[in-house]
Protein backbone atom coordinates (compact mmCIF):
# COMPACT_ATOMS: atom_id res chain seq x y z
CA UNK A 1 0.00 0.00 0.00
CA UNK A 2 1.36 3.39 -0.92
CA UNK A 3 1.97 5.52 2.16
CA UNK A 4 0.36 8.98 1.81
CA UNK A 5 2.74 11.90 1.83
CA UNK A 6 0.75 13.41 4.66
CA UNK A 7 1.70 10.45 6.86
CA UNK A 8 5.35 11.02 6.23
CA UNK A 9 4.82 14.71 6.78
CA UNK A 10 3.55 13.88 10.24
CA UNK A 11 6.37 11.40 10.75
CA UNK A 12 9.00 14.02 10.04
CA UNK A 13 7.03 17.17 10.77
CA UNK A 14 9.04 18.36 13.73
CA UNK A 15 12.28 18.10 11.87
CA UNK A 16 13.34 15.12 9.96
CA UNK A 17 12.30 12.59 10.51
CA UNK A 18 10.63 -8.18 14.67
CA UNK A 19 5.84 -25.34 15.75
CA UNK A 20 7.42 -26.70 12.83
CA UNK A 21 7.46 -29.98 14.79
CA UNK A 22 3.82 -30.29 13.83
CA UNK A 23 3.07 -31.12 10.24
CA UNK A 24 0.65 -28.21 9.86
CA UNK A 25 3.52 -25.78 10.29
CA UNK A 26 5.17 -27.03 7.11
CA UNK A 27 3.99 -25.64 3.79
CA UNK A 28 4.59 -28.17 1.03
CA UNK A 29 4.18 -27.85 -2.68
CA UNK A 30 5.47 -25.10 -4.91
CA UNK A 31 2.70 -24.23 -7.36
CA UNK A 32 2.84 -20.55 -6.52
CA UNK A 33 6.37 -20.47 -5.20
CA UNK A 34 8.35 -17.43 -6.25
CA UNK A 35 11.80 -18.64 -7.18
CA UNK A 36 14.40 -17.62 -4.62
CA UNK A 37 16.58 -14.86 -5.93
CA UNK A 38 20.05 -14.23 -4.65
CA UNK A 39 21.52 -10.91 -3.63
CA UNK A 40 24.01 -8.95 -5.64
CA UNK A 41 26.97 -10.21 -3.65
CA UNK A 42 26.08 -13.46 -1.89
CA UNK A 43 24.17 -16.59 -2.84
CA UNK A 44 22.61 -17.28 0.56
CA UNK A 45 21.43 -20.74 -0.44
CA UNK A 46 24.95 -21.72 -1.40
CA UNK A 47 26.29 -20.30 1.87
CA UNK A 48 23.63 -22.24 3.80
CA UNK A 49 24.63 -25.48 2.07
CA UNK A 50 28.28 -24.89 2.89
CA UNK A 51 27.39 -24.20 6.52
CA UNK A 52 25.40 -27.46 6.58
CA UNK A 53 28.51 -29.30 5.33
CA UNK A 54 30.55 -27.84 8.18
CA UNK A 55 27.88 -28.63 10.78
CA UNK A 56 28.35 -32.33 10.04
CA UNK A 57 31.71 -32.01 11.80
CA UNK A 58 30.95 -32.65 15.48
CA UNK A 59 33.60 -30.29 16.86
CA UNK A 60 32.54 -27.50 14.50
CA UNK A 61 28.90 -28.04 15.42
CA UNK A 62 29.55 -27.87 19.16
CA UNK A 63 31.56 -24.67 18.94
CA UNK A 64 29.22 -22.97 16.47
CA UNK A 65 26.15 -23.75 18.57
CA UNK A 66 27.92 -22.51 21.70
CA UNK A 67 28.63 -19.19 19.98
CA UNK A 68 25.06 -18.88 18.67
CA UNK A 69 23.57 -19.51 22.11
CA UNK A 70 25.92 -17.21 24.01
CA UNK A 71 26.01 -14.24 21.64
CA UNK A 72 22.85 -12.40 20.69
CA UNK A 73 21.33 -11.40 18.38
CA UNK A 74 23.72 -13.01 15.88
CA UNK A 75 27.32 -14.05 15.29
CA UNK A 76 29.48 -12.90 12.43
CA UNK A 77 30.38 -15.80 10.16
CA UNK A 78 34.00 -14.68 10.35
CA UNK A 79 33.99 -15.21 14.13
CA UNK A 80 32.57 -18.72 13.81
CA UNK A 81 35.15 -19.64 11.16
CA UNK A 82 38.00 -18.14 13.15
CA UNK A 83 37.12 -20.11 16.26
CA UNK A 84 36.58 -23.40 14.42
CA UNK A 85 39.42 -23.34 11.90
CA UNK A 86 41.34 -26.11 13.65
CA UNK A 87 38.44 -28.51 13.02
CA UNK A 88 37.59 -27.79 9.38
CA UNK A 89 40.43 -25.74 7.93
CA UNK A 90 41.05 -28.05 4.95
CA UNK A 91 37.44 -28.52 3.89
CA UNK A 92 36.19 -26.92 0.69
CA UNK A 93 33.11 -25.50 2.40
CA UNK A 94 35.32 -23.78 4.97
CA UNK A 95 37.63 -22.29 2.36
CA UNK A 96 34.73 -21.01 0.29
CA UNK A 97 32.92 -19.41 3.23
CA UNK A 98 36.16 -17.90 4.53
CA UNK A 99 36.83 -16.38 1.12
CA UNK A 100 33.31 -14.92 0.89
CA UNK A 101 33.50 -13.55 4.41
CA UNK A 102 36.86 -11.86 3.86
CA UNK A 103 35.74 -10.31 0.59
CA UNK A 104 32.52 -8.91 2.06
CA UNK A 105 34.11 -7.52 5.22
CA UNK A 106 36.97 -5.92 3.29
CA UNK A 107 34.48 -4.36 0.91
CA UNK A 108 32.54 -2.89 3.83
CA UNK A 109 35.65 -1.42 5.47
CA UNK A 110 36.94 0.83 2.72
CA UNK A 111 37.13 4.60 3.00
CA UNK A 112 34.55 5.02 0.25
CA UNK A 113 31.28 3.27 1.03
CA UNK A 114 30.12 0.54 -1.37
CA UNK A 115 26.65 0.87 -2.86
CA UNK A 116 25.53 -2.25 -1.01
CA UNK A 117 26.91 -3.72 2.18
CA UNK A 118 26.47 -7.39 3.05
CA UNK A 119 28.12 -9.16 5.96
CA UNK A 120 27.67 -12.90 6.48
CA UNK A 121 26.34 -13.72 9.91
CA UNK A 122 24.41 -16.55 11.57
CA UNK A 123 21.65 -16.67 14.16
CA UNK A 124 19.43 -19.34 15.63
CA UNK A 125 15.64 -19.32 15.91
CA UNK A 126 14.53 -21.24 19.01
CA UNK A 127 18.15 -21.45 20.04
CA UNK A 128 19.13 -24.35 22.26
CA UNK A 129 21.74 -27.05 22.66
CA UNK A 130 21.59 -29.35 19.66
CA UNK A 131 22.11 -33.08 20.06
CA UNK A 132 20.43 -34.37 16.92
CA UNK A 133 20.76 -32.37 13.71
CA UNK A 134 17.88 -34.30 12.19
CA UNK A 135 15.54 -31.93 14.04
CA UNK A 136 17.27 -28.77 12.80
CA UNK A 137 16.53 -26.76 9.68
CA UNK A 138 18.82 -24.30 7.86
CA UNK A 139 17.35 -21.27 6.13
CA UNK A 140 17.76 -17.67 4.93
CA UNK A 141 15.42 -14.76 4.39
CA UNK A 142 13.90 -14.46 0.91
CA UNK A 143 14.88 -11.50 -1.26
CA UNK A 144 12.59 -8.60 -2.05
CA UNK A 145 9.69 -6.96 -0.23
CA UNK A 146 8.62 -9.08 2.75
CA UNK A 147 4.95 -8.45 1.89
CA UNK A 148 5.41 -10.55 -1.26
CA UNK A 149 6.98 -13.54 0.49
CA UNK A 150 4.95 -16.71 -0.14
CA UNK A 151 7.29 -19.32 1.31
CA UNK A 152 10.48 -19.48 3.33
CA UNK A 153 12.91 -21.98 1.88
CA UNK A 154 14.61 -24.22 4.47
CA UNK A 155 16.75 -27.35 4.32
CA UNK A 156 17.40 -30.37 6.49
CA UNK A 157 20.89 -31.58 7.35
CA UNK A 158 20.56 -33.81 4.26
CA UNK A 159 19.73 -30.71 2.13
CA UNK A 160 16.16 -31.74 1.54
CA UNK A 161 13.92 -28.71 1.03
CA UNK A 162 11.11 -27.77 3.42
CA UNK A 163 8.87 -24.72 2.89
CA UNK A 164 7.93 -22.72 5.98
CA UNK A 165 5.21 -20.16 6.48
CA UNK A 166 6.78 -16.65 6.53
CA UNK A 167 4.15 -15.37 8.99
CA UNK A 168 4.06 -18.22 11.49
CA UNK A 169 7.32 -18.92 13.31
CA UNK A 170 8.15 -22.64 13.48
CA UNK A 171 8.53 -24.35 16.84
CA UNK A 172 11.69 -26.22 15.95
CA UNK A 173 15.23 -24.89 15.76
CA UNK A 174 16.16 -23.09 12.54
CA UNK A 175 19.69 -21.82 11.87
CA UNK A 176 19.53 -18.73 9.66
CA UNK A 177 22.21 -17.43 7.31
CA UNK A 178 21.95 -13.62 7.20
CA UNK A 179 23.61 -11.04 4.97
CA UNK A 180 21.74 -7.87 5.86
CA UNK A 181 21.40 -7.86 9.61
CA UNK A 182 23.09 -6.67 12.76
CA UNK A 183 26.67 -6.65 11.41
CA UNK A 184 25.59 -4.84 8.24
CA UNK A 185 23.74 -2.20 10.24
CA UNK A 186 26.90 -1.36 12.17
CA UNK A 187 28.78 -0.69 8.95
CA UNK A 188 25.93 1.27 7.37
CA UNK A 189 25.46 3.54 10.39
CA UNK A 190 29.15 4.43 10.38
CA UNK A 191 29.03 5.38 6.70
CA UNK A 192 25.74 7.27 7.05
CA UNK A 193 27.06 9.45 9.86
CA UNK A 194 30.27 10.00 7.93
CA UNK A 195 28.35 11.31 4.94
CA UNK A 196 26.06 13.43 7.11
CA UNK A 197 29.21 15.04 8.50
CA UNK A 198 30.59 15.61 5.03
CA UNK A 199 27.22 17.01 3.95
CA UNK A 200 27.33 19.63 6.68
CA UNK A 201 24.35 18.46 8.74
CA UNK A 202 26.30 16.75 11.52
CA UNK A 203 29.11 17.94 13.75
CA UNK A 204 32.24 15.89 14.48
CA UNK A 205 31.11 14.32 17.75
CA UNK A 206 31.06 10.83 16.23
CA UNK A 207 34.27 11.06 14.21
CA UNK A 208 36.31 9.03 16.69
CA UNK A 209 33.39 7.28 18.33
CA UNK A 210 32.25 3.67 18.22
CA UNK A 211 28.67 5.02 18.42
CA UNK A 212 28.10 3.54 21.85
CA UNK A 213 27.40 7.11 23.00
CA UNK A 214 29.13 6.66 26.33
CA UNK A 215 30.51 10.09 25.60
CA UNK A 216 32.96 11.93 27.79
CA UNK A 217 32.88 15.71 27.88
CA UNK A 218 35.85 17.89 27.19
CA UNK A 219 37.89 18.54 30.34
CA UNK A 220 36.33 21.17 32.65
CA UNK A 221 33.18 21.57 30.55
CA UNK A 222 30.60 18.93 31.47
CA UNK A 223 27.93 17.66 29.12
CA UNK A 224 24.15 18.04 29.29
CA UNK A 225 22.32 15.16 27.66
CA UNK A 226 19.06 13.25 27.55
CA UNK A 227 19.34 9.55 28.30
CA UNK A 228 17.10 6.69 27.16
CA UNK A 229 16.46 4.70 30.35
CA UNK A 230 13.82 2.28 29.10
CA UNK A 231 12.15 1.36 25.81
CA UNK A 232 9.52 -1.12 24.67
CA UNK A 233 8.20 -1.74 21.16
CA UNK A 234 4.69 -3.02 20.55
CA UNK A 235 5.54 -4.23 17.07
CA UNK A 236 8.94 -3.98 15.42
CA UNK A 237 7.36 -5.06 12.09
CA UNK A 238 9.97 -7.79 11.54
CA UNK A 239 9.09 -11.26 10.13
CA UNK A 240 10.45 -14.17 12.17
CA UNK A 241 12.94 -15.27 9.49
CA UNK A 242 14.49 -11.81 9.49
CA UNK A 243 15.49 -12.32 13.10
CA UNK A 244 16.07 -9.55 15.59
CA UNK A 245 15.07 -6.08 14.50
CA UNK A 246 17.84 -3.76 13.36
CA UNK A 247 16.51 -0.54 14.86
CA UNK A 248 18.17 2.85 14.71
CA UNK A 249 17.24 6.33 15.88
CA UNK A 250 17.44 9.53 13.87
CA UNK A 251 17.84 12.53 16.16
CA UNK A 252 17.41 16.06 14.88
CA UNK A 253 17.43 19.64 16.04
CA UNK A 254 18.39 23.20 15.02
CA UNK A 255 22.07 23.86 15.61
CA UNK A 256 22.55 27.59 14.96
CA UNK A 257 20.84 30.94 14.56
CA UNK A 258 20.57 30.47 10.78
CA UNK A 259 18.39 27.39 11.27
CA UNK A 260 20.86 24.79 10.03
CA UNK A 261 19.89 21.28 11.12
CA UNK A 262 21.92 18.82 13.17
CA UNK A 263 21.11 15.19 12.33
CA UNK A 264 22.55 12.01 13.82
CA UNK A 265 21.88 8.33 13.20
CA UNK A 266 22.24 6.25 16.34
CA UNK A 267 22.17 2.43 16.30
CA UNK A 268 20.17 0.64 18.98
CA UNK A 269 21.88 -2.73 18.80
CA UNK A 270 20.23 -4.09 21.93
CA UNK A 271 16.66 -3.55 20.69
CA UNK A 272 16.05 -7.05 19.36
CA UNK A 273 12.40 -7.95 19.90
CA UNK A 274 8.98 -6.42 20.45
CA UNK A 275 6.94 -6.76 23.66
CA UNK A 276 10.17 -6.69 25.66
CA UNK A 277 11.47 -4.04 28.08
CA UNK A 278 15.03 -2.86 27.51
CA UNK A 279 17.04 -0.66 29.90
CA UNK A 280 19.90 0.67 27.78
CA UNK A 281 20.94 3.85 29.67
CA UNK A 282 21.89 5.17 26.24
CA UNK A 283 22.56 8.85 25.57
CA UNK A 284 20.48 10.00 22.61
CA UNK A 285 20.57 13.81 22.72
CA UNK A 286 23.59 16.05 23.31
CA UNK A 287 22.17 19.48 24.11
CA UNK A 288 25.23 21.51 23.25
CA UNK A 289 24.69 20.29 19.65
CA UNK A 290 21.56 22.44 19.40
CA UNK A 291 20.77 26.14 19.49
CA UNK A 292 17.39 25.53 21.11
CA UNK A 293 16.12 23.32 23.93
CA UNK A 294 14.03 20.93 21.86
CA UNK A 295 14.87 18.06 19.53
CA UNK A 296 13.27 15.02 17.94
CA UNK A 297 13.86 11.27 18.09
CA UNK A 298 12.53 9.00 15.33
CA UNK A 299 12.89 5.22 15.33
CA UNK A 300 13.25 3.12 12.19
CA UNK A 301 13.87 -0.53 11.42
CA UNK A 302 16.54 -1.10 8.81
CA UNK A 303 15.00 -1.69 5.40
CA UNK A 304 16.91 -4.25 3.34
CA UNK A 305 15.59 -2.66 0.15
CA UNK A 306 16.63 0.92 0.91
CA UNK A 307 19.96 2.18 -0.36
CA UNK A 308 21.54 3.87 2.65
CA UNK A 309 23.69 6.14 0.46
CA UNK A 310 20.61 7.40 -1.38
CA UNK A 311 18.90 7.99 1.97
CA UNK A 312 21.72 10.22 3.23
CA UNK A 313 21.93 12.05 -0.08
CA UNK A 314 18.20 12.76 -0.02
CA UNK A 315 18.38 14.11 3.51
CA UNK A 316 21.30 16.41 2.79
CA UNK A 317 20.01 17.65 -0.57
CA UNK A 318 16.50 18.17 0.73
CA UNK A 319 17.68 20.25 3.66
CA UNK A 320 20.02 22.50 1.74
CA UNK A 321 17.48 23.22 -0.99
CA UNK A 322 15.49 25.27 1.51
CA UNK A 323 18.18 26.62 3.86
CA UNK A 324 18.27 29.96 2.03
CA UNK A 325 14.51 30.44 2.36
CA UNK A 326 14.19 29.65 6.08
CA UNK A 327 17.27 31.24 7.61
CA UNK A 328 15.34 34.30 8.80
CA UNK A 329 12.17 32.51 9.94
CA UNK A 330 11.41 31.49 13.54
CA UNK A 331 13.09 28.19 14.26
CA UNK A 332 9.82 26.56 15.28
CA UNK A 333 8.46 27.15 11.78
CA UNK A 334 11.61 25.76 10.22
CA UNK A 335 11.13 22.34 11.81
CA UNK A 336 8.23 21.42 9.57
CA UNK A 337 9.64 23.12 6.47
CA UNK A 338 12.88 21.18 6.60
CA UNK A 339 10.90 17.97 6.99
CA UNK A 340 8.79 18.86 3.97
CA UNK A 341 11.88 19.44 1.87
CA UNK A 342 13.22 16.01 2.80
CA UNK A 343 9.92 14.38 1.86
CA UNK A 344 10.06 15.98 -1.57
CA UNK A 345 13.63 14.76 -2.04
CA UNK A 346 12.77 11.12 -1.39
CA UNK A 347 12.01 8.82 -4.35
CA UNK A 348 8.39 7.66 -4.59
CA UNK A 349 9.43 4.03 -4.13
CA UNK A 350 10.22 4.78 -0.49
CA UNK A 351 6.56 5.43 0.22
CA UNK A 352 5.53 1.95 -0.86
CA UNK A 353 6.11 0.33 2.53
CA UNK A 354 5.89 2.06 5.91
CA UNK A 355 6.60 -1.05 7.99
CA UNK A 356 10.14 0.17 8.62
CA UNK A 357 8.89 3.29 10.37
CA UNK A 358 8.67 2.37 14.06
CA UNK A 359 7.72 5.59 15.86
CA UNK A 360 8.44 9.30 16.41
CA UNK A 361 8.96 11.39 19.53
CA UNK A 362 8.63 15.04 18.62
CA UNK A 363 9.83 18.11 20.49
CA UNK A 364 11.65 16.38 23.32
CA UNK A 365 12.64 19.13 25.75
CA UNK A 366 15.88 19.64 27.59
CA UNK A 367 15.82 19.12 31.39
CA UNK A 368 12.52 17.24 31.22
CA UNK A 369 11.82 13.63 32.16
CA UNK A 370 9.42 11.42 30.22
CA UNK A 371 7.97 8.27 31.82
CA UNK A 372 5.97 5.64 29.92
CA UNK A 373 5.82 8.13 27.08
CA UNK A 374 4.29 6.91 23.82
CA UNK A 375 5.43 8.05 20.41
CA UNK A 376 3.14 9.56 17.81
CA UNK A 377 2.35 6.11 16.39
CA UNK A 378 1.96 4.55 19.86
CA UNK A 379 4.22 1.75 18.77
CA UNK A 380 7.07 2.57 21.13
CA UNK A 381 7.05 3.59 24.79
CA UNK A 382 10.06 5.18 26.44
CA UNK A 383 11.50 6.63 29.61
CA UNK A 384 13.84 9.57 29.11
CA UNK A 385 15.70 11.59 31.74
CA UNK A 386 18.14 14.50 31.81
CA UNK A 387 21.66 13.26 32.42
CA UNK A 388 24.63 15.46 33.25
CA UNK A 389 28.06 14.05 32.44
CA UNK A 390 30.50 15.74 34.79
CA UNK A 391 34.02 16.66 33.67
CA UNK A 392 37.07 14.83 35.03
Amino acid sequence: MKTPRILFGALLASMLFIGCNNSEELVTGSDNLVEQQTSDLVNKKEAAFQFIDLMKNQSFKEKAVELLINQQPSVAMSKILEQTSEFVDGEEAYKSLASKTTTLENRASKEAAPDKIEILEVWMHNGKRIDNLSDVLFSFAPEGDEKTWKRVEAYTIDKEVVYLDPKEAPSQTVIIIETDGFETLKKEVAYMNKYLQEGGVQNERFLNSSFDLNAKPARNTGLETTRLDKIRLNDDEEPWVSGAAEVYAITSGIKDSTNNPEIKIIPMYYLDHDDTDYYPNQILLFWDDYQYQAANIQLFEKDDNTNYKDLVSAIVNGVFQIIGTVSTQPWVNVLGQVAGAIIQAMPDSWYANNDDYVDSFYTIEKNKSYNNYYGARRNAKINLSPFYVAPN
